[in-house]
């Protein structure tokens, strides 16, 4: 009698012990210029084993050994469970994805750039320029990784910030350096280099654009503005040896509005944010000047396509900015 009571308890409990083992993954979809972005969301311990793969016209995202039921929100993609780890999206006619996690909350983010529509371009390498992209009137942009030498910046996790802001940097060197601009790295080894050194790299050099990366703290991106906070009477300026930023500030924050742009369309409108801060490398610059700090290493995964993804936002926003220059 007991042990038909336990089986029929079992039973009864079975569809509840079983819908405990199965995750559920938020599914949502947002147009952007040229491409949709396609998030799954969810527990980390399912999301970061996620992978995606492009077959004909759908995309098949698998979560191994993983359970899971899918909620659409808001303007969701097509989309069919493909066995019971695997999930089918259609997305319509594109021609090339690229896929990257975020964290806090987790997600896998798949961006599907569509076909014949304006500004479709599939991701491309640190090493090439989106077609009829090239910047033409900025002549020299000037790119500083952060720290190098013995000062290593975040470390975390077999990560180190020095490397990680260096390669970023030599990716969009690379980008803005094919056609008549010049990415210039104000170190292009791991040496420490004080930050004198680098106002007079890039003052030297006559920059039109100088930008510097880092990375914080937090889970998005943060662009500084440089703060002017002296203006020398007028009757001086002639004998200074640097203006800094008190000459270019209308270009400062044009070029962070262009900069602004391309990456709320890259990364989205909660990745971005916008902060002064004075007595910086920034105001002793005389180019417009901008200091980007990236997500931590608990919040951005920096490898070679992350990173690669980040250099071609910010040529992008150069490519905007580039736009509103005259000749």
């Amino acid at each position: 009698m007991k042990k038909t009571a336990f089986i029929l308890l079992l039973v009864f409990f079975l569809p509840y012990l079983s819908n405990a083992e199965t995750a559920v993954l938020k599914l949502r979809a947002s147009n952007h210029a040229g491409f949709i972005r396609i998030v799954l969301e969810g527990p980390e311990s399912v999301v970061s084993r996620g992978s995606a793969s492009q077959k004909g016209g759908d995309i098949f995202v698998t979560f191994p050994d993983k359970n899971f039921s899918i909620r659409a929100e808001g303007a969701a993609v097509a989309y069919s469970k493909s066995g019971r780890d695997t999930v089918k999206i259609t997305p319509g006619d594109f021609s090339g994805i690229k896929v990257f996690t975020l964290k806090d909350p987790s997600r896998l983010v798949i961006d599907a750039y569509m076909k014949g529509e304006k500004g479709a371009v599939p991701p491309v390498s640190s090493q090439t320029k989106e077609a009829g992209n090239a910047l033409t009137r900025i002549k020299t942009v000037v790119i500083d990784p952060g720290h190098g030498g013995y000062e290593n910046g975040i470390v975390k996790g077999g990560n180190i910030e020095k490397n990680t802001v260096m390669d970023i940097s030599r990716k969009l060197a690379a980008l803005v350096s094919v056609g008549p601009s010049r990415g210039l790295l104000t170190r292009d080894s791991d040496r420490y280099m004080a930050l004198g050194e680098r106002v007079n790299f890039a003052n030297s050099r006559a920059a039109d654009v100088f930008i510097s990366f880092h990375i914080g703290n937090h889970r998005d991106i943060v662009i500084y503005t440089p703060v002017v906070t002296e203006r020398p009477p007028d009757i001086v300026k002639p004998y200074l040896q640097n203006s800094g930023q008190a000459e270019y500030e209308r270009e400062t924050l044009t070029l962070l509005k262009a900069l602004s742009e391309a990456v709320i369309t890259d990364f989205g409108e909660d990745m971005l944010s916008i902060n002064p801060i004075p007595y910086s490398i920034g105001s002793r610059i005389e180019a417009a000047a901008l200091i980007i700090e990236l997500p931590s290493y608990e919040y951005a995964s920096y490898a070679d396509e992350y990173n690669s993804m980040v250099a071609n936002a910010i040529y992008k926003g150069l490519a905007i900015y580039d736009e509103t220059r005259q000749e």
